[in-house]
């Protein structure tokens, strides 16, 4: 014992007798007195050696021996951790697990710590030498299993080691081994490989897109879907499956259509995934998802009647809140998608600066960011869509007044008509009528912005040349050479019988 002890050297000091071994520490012990007026103990400023005898016997559940449950650990609030720097709870049974038992011993000098570690050690090799007395098989394979360990840590404890194995095979599917789903999580996660989950990724992929110059109606629809997906899955993106994908698009209770488009863009993110390092080289966890049923059905289109009788119908005065109106406003809409071809979403990104009808060329041009492809494309303008826009054109500003432009065509311009509306008709109809009237599937898909496979099978419908040409002379009412056709006042409050009216009173509409 000494006062005002500096630490120790050559300590912790380790004591051996063949497998068993105990540790000697050493740490400082400051005095300390009871104050006998205040009851309370405090420093004498004197501080003196301390050694501590430690050593593993035998387990032991680590609970609170009040209230019998997990010991917490004061910093984390989590149960604590075994020796080997895994919890205490086994997370897939809820029970506590055995550990093994740590002794501690203190004493004031070296020698008596010393003395009892001898013994200590003479108690823990007597114990082993009772377990050496198996005989035949066992005790070969004790010794066996003692050698595999020390080969792997020298401080390996046999019993943990065998209760973690067992814990972990018992969660296994039958016929699986534990070396098989070792494997398959290296697999999954090499070392090395950066941690990111499922939601990041899909930040960075709509990031780079947006940088790179993707359509704003791309990157929409990136965060739309690939953000549901994200919330669904918030873990890791190495730890998503094949079987999980293919299993909660199925979920979706989507049309076939719909769940293809699904499928596309977290194939999308996966790549990118792939790309960026965050997943192996060899992932292909997209193959085992299996590509859904195209239900869109049969592919529809206007006849020419059914056209000239919509585009005709924005002129119609209808009444609502008790005063007449038009829809004039729309036609271009109907215009373009009819005899251009363009999508929906494009021509509602659309500016009359786009649309030339003037020069020795008329076109309309689609930039790159406007376009679903993010491909610049030019669509000639026909002299019947020249017939159309011109009434409507302006130098710039928008080609289409409203954000729901859907509800316009359900529910005012097709009853007026007296059309049925048909789902991406009016591309249809361009598409089948274009390819019917130039004969040439290549120019008609450089026009519309698809693939000619695509075209044939998703966008073409037969028609006769007869019909395209119908189509593509629909003028404008009081055109020369156009058709005139009589409407009657559609009232979409009373459900009054409507009067026949002709089509040049829509002057007489209010808007």
């Amino acid at each position: 014992m000494k006062k005002n002890a500096a630490k120790a050297d050559g300590f912790p000091k380790t004591i051996k007798e063949g497998h068993p071994r105990v540790t000697i520490y050493w740490q400082p012990n400051p005095s300390r007195t009871k104050n006998p007026q205040t009851g309370a103990w405090e420093a004498t400023g004197k501080v003196f050696d301390q050694y501590l005898l430690g050593y593993y016997q035998g387990t032991e559940k680590i609970v609170d021996k009040k209230t019998c449950k997990p010991v917490l650990d004061d910093a984390t609030g989590q149960p604590k951790l075994d020796p080997k720097g895994k919890p205490i709870l086994d997370l897939s049974t809820g029970q506590l697990k055995e550990v093994p038992k740590f002794i501690r011993k203190k004493f004031g000098n070296l020698a008596d710590a010393e003395r009892e570690a001898r013994f200590v050690l003479a108690k823990l090799a007597n114990a082993e030498g009772e377990i050496l007395k198996l005989t035949g098989l066992d005790r070969s394979s004790y010794v066996h299993a003692m050698q595999q360990l020390r080969g792997w840590r020298e401080d390996a404890d046999l019993h943990l080691t065998v209760t973690d194995y067992l814990a972990a095979v018992r969660r296994l599917p039958d016929g699986t081994t534990l070396q098989q789903a070792v494997d398959e999580y290296l697999r999954r996660h090499p070392a090395g490989l950066p941690s990111r989950t499922v939601q990041q990724v899909v930040d960075e992929l709509v990031a780079t897109k947006a940088a790179a110059g993707r359509s704003r109606a791309y990157g929409e629809e990136l965060k739309k879907r690939l953000g549901r997906f994200a919330r669904s899955f918030a873990v890791p993106i190495a730890s998503v499956t094949g079987a999980q994908i293919g299993e909660w698009i199925q979920n979706l209770g989507l049309s076939g259509r719909s769940q293809i488009n699904f499928r596309r863009i977290i194939g999308t993110l996966f790549k990118f995934a792939k790309r960026r390092g965050y997943l192996p080289k060899d992932w292909d966890e997209m193959g085992a998802v299996e590509r859904p049923d195209d239900d869109s059905g049969e592919i529809e289109v206007f006849t020419p009647t059914e056209m000239r009788r919509l585009l005709l119908a924005c002129s119609t005065p209808v009444k609502e809140r008790g005063a007449l109106r038009t829809r004039e406003e729309t036609i271009p809409y109907l215009a373009i998608a009819a005899f251009a071809g363009l999508r929906s979403a494009e021509i509602a990104r659309l500016d009359w600066s786009e649309i030339h009808l003037t020069g020795p060329e008329r076109f309309i041009e689609v930039k790159a960011s406007k376009a679903k492809t993010a491909s610049r494309r030019i669509v000639p303008v026909s002299d019947n869509l020249a017939a159309w826009l011109a009434p409507h054109a302006r130098p710039d500003g928008p080609v289409v007044p409203y954000l729901r432009f859907d509800k316009q065509l359900f529910q005012y311009i097709a009853p007026t008509a007296g059309v049925v509306w048909k789902h991406n008709g009016l591309r249809h109809s361009f598409i089948s009528y274009r390819v019917a009237a130039v004969k040439n599937v290549h120019q008609v898909s450089l026009e519309a912005g698809n693939s000619a496979n695509m075209i044939f099978k998703h966008y073409r419908q037969l028609v006769t040349e007869t019909a395209a040409a119908e189509w593509f002379a629909i003028l404008p009412p009081h055109h020369e050479g156009a058709e005139i056709i009589t409407f009657p006042v559609a009232n979409q409050n009373t459900g009054d019988q409507p009067q026949p009216q002709p089509l040049t009173a829509t002057a007489a509409a209010t808007r």
